[in-house]
């Protein structure tokens, strides 16, 4: 017996203090105050909170009441949009006489309507006008789609709408039902909203619980202006939505947050007042346990005795250990998982000498020192501790493993030599309490296990030589207990799944024992269930065929087969084990088989493979062929043994290939020497030959032929293996095809490996990027990329190839060159039939020509091709953003509006190409007047504008716009050199200012110029700031050109006709038309007011040819009653050469009414003539070669030149009245009209003075010579029947 180091043995029971209580006594007074602070501070901290709370809620809820109403506002305005939209298109193909269906139509799209009228501005009384007329006048003059009026007298509303006929509208007269419709008005928590109308300050509508109820126009109370907090405006109206808060909603708000506030305070002062009550609790607690104490000591004392006996009587090693040291060194450096361990045992190898001293033997008893041969204590310690180094795995090493993890339990077996030297295996169960402090004696128990692993050791050994027996076998062959194990657990196998499949045992352990089932594809999770299911009731012959996928490591998926079959039942007739071959079916090749394998193994492993195995005996006869021809070509082994080849061989290919084997080794093998050689040398032939199945399709096989020989060298026969090739044919074929389109299609395209690099690149690659395939592959995509894209744009193509395995986009490469090019590109994913991924594919194409043609068709859409500035579409653009930016910066925006004085002379006289060249010089010095900031634009034509911007207040705005109208008058001062000549080309601007005279775009533009036009009335070269009297005039030409459509559309003109006569007679030679309206408010409008409008509006064509027409049919009626009119002549415009048509209208017009030629004049001005003179020269050659003669009209005023007197085909001169009516007897307009008559007779040409309007004036033309008069002296313009009373004679 052993003398016990027990040191719990002499324990005593520790003094009581005195002085305790008194402490305790204190501690509890510091408590009590302690708390009473606290509850204090907690009351502070409390109404702090519920202050700043009640700030927050109101704060809150103003942001709601704000973001509803500004939604309410423009959910009213979309629905005022969307439904005027849809009445304008009702109404419109209900026109002209809506009916009662028409009302009721529209009283389904909006519900309240009462009344519905078409109205049109040219017949209202404006003396006592109606609340919508004013509404129908704003909408024309600003040409809006729709507006909305109330009539505070009738208590109703007016909803306006612009119908797509011109100067015709729409009223529709609707009560409160219709504002209902237009907005939801659901009830809200703590607010209402009203709608009203900001024009007349009234209310139109209140929220009244979930209804919105009309409130017929009355005004806003005091309260209610209070309660508003917010105001949005429903954009297109005068209407706004005011959101109004109750009065009384944050007092009410205010009540449950201080109710909850106080119940938190006092729930706080009750757990206060609970741990007070708990100190007291404790403190009695404690005198209590200390009594108790002194009774667990002595009982302790006596477990301690009977612990004693019980150690030193037992019938087993035992031993007390203390740990607790080792659990502190542990701890003390950090040590928490296996990994740290690792760590700390491979960086401190001197120093676990220091750790295994942590581990104290305190007692042993007397089994415990006979099973190791010790005598003492000490030296079992030494025994136990071992070698100064720990082994990984190892005892000590799962010994302290296990304190690192916190095991309850560790039970572990190692071998040890005792003190005689013989070895010993011992089995160690050691308990390890969690707690440290009970680490102080821990039992361990041990048990001698040498007897029982010498036995196991032997049939380890025998286990093992067998196990490398079937470990030769190139397929995986296991044995698996299917009533026992689980299904990733074998009774015994060959080798393992995991080493088939690429990885380390490392890895293999790491995967944990289910690694098969997680490597399996989950397509064929159920399917090897079922299989696994179909092992227990397999028959004793047959055979379980069936394939599955795992995922390789470095290949991805890979096919497998596995065969299995019954290998022993149990007593009852049960499956009890099954034997298993798995097979690589993906390589599928054949090992060379052992010749001294038993018939038996052999057929046994021909019968577990895919491939058709056969073979023959010496003399080259068939005696054997697996089972699995069966399931190839559907016949079975017998019949085919029976039939020989030639029933399903296709051709005599493969039979002449077996006769050649067999005649080439007949010889061979009957000499031993050649045998040797030849077995020396190898053997192996090949052939692929089509075979037909049972089922009648054809099937190529690719067999493998080669010898068979016994251990003494003598031939046995043939050994043949046929494998199904269908497969492999089409993938050949289609892999064939792949890279035909591979290097024929019109993209680049690159292929790259799962880590990105490039394997295979086409030649357009190489065409389009400069790089060869030699100088790519083996590199990343990266060297193309032009590093223009930031990080996110390359981390968003790799998450879309993770999730969608495709990406496709716009990407910026880089050639060879450093050339950076756009290109479209798509990377795609590529997956093997297994879901691993095999490669990625990318194509791109090189889309730089695309993207210039891109760009041009911008710089078209938004850019002037002639002058490159900003175009009408980007200028409104531009102004549309800087007009709500300068609102939010309380800025102010300017629009200058310009139009090009003498501008139009220069284009009619020189020609398009002159004024092209104008205009790109106006705009090169307007570009040099503004700051980059600012914008310049061609809006079209001759028309130019001016955007200024960041304008910091009005006085700013206006003196910016003077300063810049100067620098453009002043910069278009200088000359315009064209031709050799010198052209002087002014402006008149107009100025508009937001917010002063409008907040929107179109306003804005609209206000500029018409203060360009008042510019140009002031005699032009000047700039005029917009004033809201300007839109007077502008209406007033507004009616004009409207009252000028309306009177071409009803034939509301006539022809006047003023008398030509020549000065030699005096008699009547001619009378030219003149064209004259008559209005019926306006009185007579003058030529000079409507014909520039109408050429402006287009409709100057439609007039002409209603002019020759009426013309030529008055000349034929006077024709026809016997009057002499010798010549008519006609004005001509320009736009009327233009159409290219206007020889054949004239030719028509003379035909129908049967006129000669000669009997009409055409009268046109000098820039006509020079507009287009190839098609001008045309034309008028054209008339000319009719009959029809051709007059100068206001020659001297435009660009004369001798030139085109000259080359043209004019008959008649006809002298500007200006001259004629400055004229004095020897003044230089006398000596100018002279020299005209001068010239014209030079040239043989008909001259005119028209304008005469004195008989000094008629005797001073009459002395120049000139040939023919016309003008108030002689004949004012007359109607047609007076005309024909005063001055025209019968034909004699």
């Amino acid at each position: 017996m052993i003398t016990l180091n027990n040191k719990n043995s002499n324990s005593q029971w520790p003094a009581d203090d005195n002085g305790s209580g008194s402490a305790r006594s204190q501690s509890v007074r510091v408590g009590y105050f302690l708390i009473a602070a606290a509850g204090v501070l907690v009351l502070a901290l409390l109404g702090w909170q519920s202050w700043f709370d009640y700030l927050a809620l109101k704060r809150q809820h103003q942001i709601q009441v704000e973001e509803s109403i500004w939604l309410t506002a423009d959910q009213m305005a979309l629905n005022l949009g969307v439904t005027s939209t849809a009445l304008t298109r009702v109404l419109d193909y209900q026109a002209p006489e809506p009916g009662a269906s028409s009302i009721q139509v529209v009283q389904d799209l909006l519900p309240g309507v009462i009344n519905v009228r078409e109205v049109s501005l040219d017949g209202l009384d404006w003396r006592s006008p109606a609340p919508w007329q004013q509404t129908a006048r704003r909408l024309y003059i600003g040409d809006e789609p729709f507006g909305l009026d109330s009539d505070l007298e009738h208590n109703q509303l007016f909803w306006t709408l612009a119908s797509a006929q011109s100067g015709r509208y729409w009223v529709l007269t609707l009560d409160g039902r219709a504002l209902a419709s237009l907005v939801s008005a659901r009830g809200a928590q703590g607010y209402v909203w009203l709608l009203e109308d900001a024009g007349r300050s009234r209310v139109l509508a209140r929220q009244l619980d979930d209804r919105l109820v009309y409130s017929g126009n009355a005004p806003m109370s005091a309260q209610e202006r209070d309660r508003v907090v917010v105001s949005a405006p429903v954009e297109g109206t005068l209407w706004q939505v005011r959101g109004l808060v109750d009065a009384d909603y944050y007092h009410r708000q205010l009540g449950p947050l201080l109710f909850k506030r106080m119940l938190l305070l006092f729930g706080s002062l009750l757990v206060l007042l609970l741990v007070l009550w708990l100190l007291v609790r404790q403190t009695r607690s404690n005198q209590r346990l200390r009594a108790s104490r002194a009774k667990s000591f002595r009982h302790m004392q006596d477990s301690e005795r009977r612990y004693l006996d019980v150690f030193e009587g037992a019938d087993m090693a035992l031993c007390l250990a203390d740990l607790s040291e080792l659990k502190s060194f542990i701890m003390r450096h950090g040590i928490h998982d296996q990994q740290a361990l690792d760590q700390w045992l491979a960086d401190y190898p001197d120093r676990h000498r220091e750790l295994l001293a942590a581990i104290r033997l305190l007692e042993a008893n007397q089994v415990a020192l006979d099973l190791l041969q010790v005598s003492s204590l000490d030296w079992l310690s030494v025994m136990l501790r071992g070698e100064e180094h720990v082994r990984l795995g190892g005892a000590r090493y799962r010994l302290i493993l296990a304190l690192v993890n916190g095991d309850a339990r560790v039970e572990l077996e190692t071998p040890m030599i005792a003190a005689d030297g013989e070895l010993r295996y011992l089995w160690m169960v050691m308990r390890l309490p969690r707690d440290i402090d009970e680490l102080h004696a821990v039992t361990l128990s041990i048990t001698d296990l040498t007897e029982r692993r010498q036995i196991e050791l032997a049939m380890r050994e025998r286990e093992q030589f067998w196990a490398s027996m079937v470990r030769s076998v190139p397929d995986l062959v296991f044995i698996r207990d299917i009533q026992k194990m689980d299904a990733d657990q074998f009774f015994f196998s060959n080798r393992t799944l995991a080493s088939m499949l690429g990885y380390s045992a490392e890895e293999e352990i790491a995967m944990g024992d289910n690694y098969r089932t997680a490597l399996l594809h989950p397509d064929d999770l159920e399917y090897m269930q079922v299989n696994r299911r179909l092992q227990q009731v397999l028959p004793d012959n047959q055979v379980l065929e069936w394939r599955v996928r795992w995922r390789h490591k470095e290949t991805g998926w890979r096919w497998f087969s596995i065969r299995s079959k019954v290998f022993k039942r149990s007593d009852d007739g049960r499956v009890e084990r099954v034997i298993g071959f798995v097979r690589d079916a993906h390589v599928q090749t054949l090992a060379r088989q052992q010749v001294q394998r038993s018939e038996a193994r052999y057929r046994l492993m021909a019968e577990n493979v895919s491939d058709i195995v056969w073979s023959t005996d010496s003399d080259f006869r068939t005696d054997f062929i697996s089972p699995s021809v069966q399931h190839v070509l559907g016949y079975s082994p017998e019949y085919l043994l029976k039939s020989g080849p030639e029933e399903v061989v296709v051709g005599n290919r493969y039979l002449e290939f077996m006769h050649d084997i067999a005649n080439e080794l007949r010889s061979e093998t009957l000499s031993s020497d050649k045998a040797k050689a030849l077995r020396k040398r190898g053997f192996q032939r090949q052939i692929v030959a089509d075979a037909i199945k049972a089922d009648g399709r054809k099937c190529p096989l690719e067999t493998r032929v080669s010898l068979m020989w016994n251990e003494q060298g003598r031939f046995l026969g043939l050994l043949g293996v046929a494998r199904d090739v269908t497969e492999q044919k089409r993938t050949e074929n289609r892999l064939r095809m792949a890279a035909t389109v591979f290097e024929n299609t019109t993209g680049a395209v690159l292929v790259t490996d799962p880590a990105g690099y490039i394997v295979q690149v086409n030649e357009n690659f190489t065409r389009i990027t400069g790089y060869s395939s030699d100088e790519i592959v083996d590199h990343q995509p990266s060297v193309l990329t032009a590093r223009l894209h930031e990080q996110a744009f390359y981390r968003e193509i790799m998450q879309a190839l993770g999730e969608q395995d495709r990406w496709e986009g716009e990407i910026r490469l880089q050639r060879k060159s450093g050339e950076a090019f756009p290109c479209w590109a798509g990377i795609t994913a590529v997956h093997d039939s297994d879901g691993d991924m095999v490669s990625y594919v990318c194509f791109f194409v090189d889309i730089s020509e695309r993207k210039a043609s891109e760009a041009r068709i911008q710089s078209l859409a938004y850019y002037d091709v002639l002058t490159g500035l900003p175009n009408r579409t980007l200028f409104q653009d531009r102004l549309q953003a800087a007009l709500p930016l300068a609102s939010r910066r309380s800025e102010w925006v300017a629009i200058l509006f310009l139009d090009l004085d003498r501008f139009k002379p220069i284009n009619d006289s020189l020609g398009h190409a002159a004024g092209d060249t104008v205009l790109k010089d106006v705009a090169r010095r307007l570009r040099r007047c503004v700051r980059e900031s600012d914008t310049v634009a061609r809006m079209g034509g001759d028309e130019f504008t001016i955007l200024l911007t960041g304008l910091a207040d009005r006085d700013g705005a206006l003196s910016a716009c003077m300063h810049v109208a100067e620098k453009v008058l002043l910069a278009l001062g200088p000359a315009f050199v064209l031709q050799e000549r010198e052209f002087f080309v002014s402006a008149s601007i107009g100025i508009a200012l937001a917010p002063q005279d409008g907040e929107e775009g179109n306003a804005l533009l609209k206000n500029a110029d018409t203060a360009m036009y008042h510019a140009k009335a002031m005699g032009k070269d000047t700039f005029q700031f917009y004033q809201s009297e300007m839109n007077a005039r502008a209406l007033e030409r507004l009616g004009l050109e409207n009252d000028l459509r309306h009177a071409v559309q009803d034939g509301a003109f006539h022809l006047a006709y003023q008398p030509q006569f020549s000065c030699r007679n005096g008699r009547l030679t001619g009378a030219e038309v003149l064209l004259r309206w008559n209005h019926p408010v306006r009185g007579n409008v003058s030529p000079a007011d409507f014909i520039p409008i109408a050429e402006e509006l287009g409709l100057i064509r439609i007039l002409g040819k209603w002019v020759m027409d009426q013309a030529c049919q008055q000349l034929a009626q006077w024709r026809l009653r016997g009057f002499n009119m010798p010549r008519l002549a006609v004005n001509l415009s320009s736009m009327q050469f233009d159409d290219g048509q206007l020889v054949e209208q004239i030719s028509d017009i003379l035909e129908r009414y049967e006129l000669p030629p000669q009997v009409l004049e055409v009268e046109l001005t000098e820039s006509i003539l020079l507009r287009n003179l190839e098609l001008t020269m045309s034309t008028l050659n054209r008339l000319k070669e009719k009959g029809v003669h051709i007059a100068i009209d206001d020659f001297g005023t435009g660009y004369s030149a001798l030139n085109y007197l000259k080359d043209f085909p004019i008959d008649t001169l006809k002298i500007d009245r200006g001259f004629i009516q400055a004229m004095r007897p020897d003044s230089r307009d006398a000596r100018l009209a002279e020299a005209i008559v001068a010239l014209g007779r030079s040239l043989q040409l008909r001259v005119i003075a028209e304008g005469v309007e004195t008989d000094e004036q008629y005797r001073l033309v009459s002395g120049f010579g000139c040939d023919e008069v016309q003008g108030f002296h002689l004949g004012r313009p007359v109607g047609a029947d007076e005309f024909e009373t005063r001055w025209l004679l019968p034909i004699e």
